[in-house]
């Protein structure tokens, strides 16, 4: 089959810049900036941030459980960070953990949990005696969840039960990697002030290892009384201490590196018609192919190949499954990571088919391909997306084992998507692709202006508030990736930005979603076709060539979209999604 080119670039899942989190509030320590809410709510600031584990039974659903039971018991979780896989320190017999950290806030600011720690601690508490952790385990051992507290609004705190700042956060590179997280979601959204009042001087911008009041232990974050944010110098601090220790370079690191193991890590399916349950995915250390089988007669790519010639009883054409099985395999021998199936062209000006007859192409298509996996290749990392703009058919498609719900609307076009995503049975990774209107309408002027000229600050605040409102509708953070939709409302131009700019358009979107994976959709698109001169037609309508003759191109602009994100950041990796 032919290559199309998508790119998946790295990093980690914490709430994006003015994300209001799960509880739909905005995550400043000092109050929320503005939303775009119509009624610009004013909530609580902060009331600490908080380090989650777990190494023992379903550690993801533990997750999902512990931050549910949390937002019932008043606290809002208003940022997260990435979830990390790691090595067991101290106590090294036992299973990974599964790591992260959140910035939570109690709702009721009149609360007297809202002021002490230490009635925060028994709440957490309680939450874990809920999910089964006992009383008297092992220190440092096994357990279903952990939740301590890191750093408190109030600053500094020391009693029997309680030390914050947490008295050894700096030494644990599994806390320090989520923090940093948090911290560089508010730098980028300029929500904290982390310098003092004299910011002139090195010693004075942060809270690190040698300030004269930043240590309760050894120098580390004790300070935190005096300044005017401590959450904020908190985080400041972590990140610091996870730079100096090799920060992001630490991140799937390789065997023998020197570095410390950690993994960032994201659910992503199994567990469907035999495959495994409880996989977690890791990104960024290499590049990925994704391909693509179009199951739907008008596909511009290849005009409708895995389809018969007969017609169903509803006078569509009918999927050949055995075709589609047939490239599959060719794909999954040619180094496939990803299979994507969708089920209706979503070229410019193409009519939408209805949800009944999309779930009826790529449903029957997904269900063998899980079972092929299966049986075929038991024990190779393959995973199945589906291409979808519709709610029903990412549930119909997730109950018949798919992976990966991929949606080119980012959830615009069927407004019960983000929730129905949130709520499927298992956490499944949402591709949330810019784009404007849908395939009728994307090309009209109105969707192709941009109204400020950047195309790429444009798309990246839009797919901001896409992300706003995936979380809001309960899909976690770590669970978003982001596609800046190349030739989806934009101009042959602007097509051209965008592959240029893919870097900016990620750190302009800050936090979870600059280090998410990034889909870069080149594959035989029109503006490729315009270099070289064939995307003109002749009298009969007919085009000068076939998009397929367009795959060289495609595969020279898969490659232009990783180099510019290695030439921008060199310790991230881009990983490619070419499309079949």
């Amino acid at each position: 089959g032919a290559r199309r080119a998508r790119c998946v670039q790295s990093p980690p899942p914490i709430v994006p810049r003015d994300v209001r989190g799960w509880s739909a509030t905005a995550a400043s320590s000092h109050g929320p900036s503005s939303s775009g809410d119509a009624h610009h709510r004013r909530d609580p600031p902060a009331t600490a941030v908080i380090a989650i584990g777990s190494n023992q039974g379903d550690r993801v659903d533990l997750f999902r459980r512990a931050l549910r039971a949390l937002d019932e018991a008043g606290i809002a979780v208003d940022a997260h960070s990435a979830l990390y896989e790691t090595a067991p320190v101290y106590v090294t017999d036992q299973p990974s953990f599964l790591n992260a950290a959140a910035l939570v806030r109690v709702r009721d600011a009149s609360h007297p949990m809202a002021n002490d720690p230490v009635l925060l601690l028994d709440r957490l508490k309680r939450v874990e005696k809920e999910l089964g952790r006992e009383e008297g385990g092992v220190r440092f051992g096994p357990r279903p969840i952990d939740l301590d507290i890191i750093f408190h609004r109030n600053g500094t705190h020391g009693c029997e039960r309680l030390e914050v700042p947490h008295p050894r956060y700096h030494e644990r590179p599994f806390v320090l990697a989520p923090l940093a997280d948090l911290a560089a979601e508010h730098s980028s959204s300029n929500h904290w002030p982390i310098a003092s009042s004299s910011p002139s001087t090195e010693k004075n911008t942060g809270l690190h290892r040698g300030d004269d009041d930043a240590g309760t232990r050894g120098g580390y974050g004790g300070g935190l009384r005096t300044w005017a944010d401590p959450i904020g110098a908190g985080l400041a601090t972590a990140a610091r201490l996870w730079a100096g220790s090799g920060g992001e370079a630490n991140v799937n690191a390789a065997a023998g590196s020197g570095a410390t193991p950690i993994r960032r890590v994201m659910p992503i399916g199994g567990g469907v018609n035999g495959r495994p349950s409880g996989r977690l995915w890791s990104w960024g250390d290499r590049t990925n192919v994704m391909a693509i089988l179009n199951v739907t007669p008008d596909s511009f790519s290849d005009g409708g190949a895995l389809m018969m010639d007969r017609y169903d009883d509803r006078h569509d054409p009918a999927v050949n499954v055995a075709a589609a099985l047939a490239a599959a395999r060719r794909a999954i021998e040619s180094g496939a990571d990803f299979l994507d199936v969708g089920g209706q062209s979503t070229r410019p000006g193409a009519s939408r088919v209805s949800a009944n007859e999309e779930a009826a192409r790529v449903v029957p298509v997904v269900e063998a391909l899980a079972a092929m996996l299966v049986a075929e290749y038991p024990d190779r990392e393959v995973y199945l997306s589906v291409d979808t703009f519709y709610g029903d058919v990412a549930e119909s498609a997730a109950s018949a084992g798919a992976d990966v719900i991929n949606d080119v609307s980012g959830g615009t076009i069927d407004r019960t998507m983000h929730a129905r995503v949130a709520n499927l049975p298992r956490p499944l990774p949402y591709v949330a692709m810019h784009s404007r209107g849908d395939p009728t309408t994307m090309q009209l002027p109105e969707n192709t202006r941009y109204a400020t000229g950047d195309v790429c600050a444009e798309i990246a605040r839009e797919s901001v508030m896409n992300a706003n409102r995936a979380v809001r509708a309960g899909i976690e953070p770590w669970r978003l990736w982001t596609d800046p939709g190349l030739g989806f409302a934009k101009t042959k131009e602007g097509n051209w930005d965008v592959l240029r700019g893919l870097e900016r358009i990620r750190e302009r979107m800050g936090g979870a979603l600059a280090r998410a994976p990034q889909l870069v959709g080149a594959s035989r698109k029109g503006f490729l076709g315009d270099v070289l001169g064939d995307s003109g037609r002749r009298r009969d309508e007919s085009p000068v060539r076939s998009p397929r003759d367009r795959d060289v191109a495609s595969a020279a602009a898969a490659v232009a979209a990783v180099a510019a994100v290695a030439e921008e950041r060199a310790e991230e990796r881009a990983e490619e999604r070419a499309e079949e």
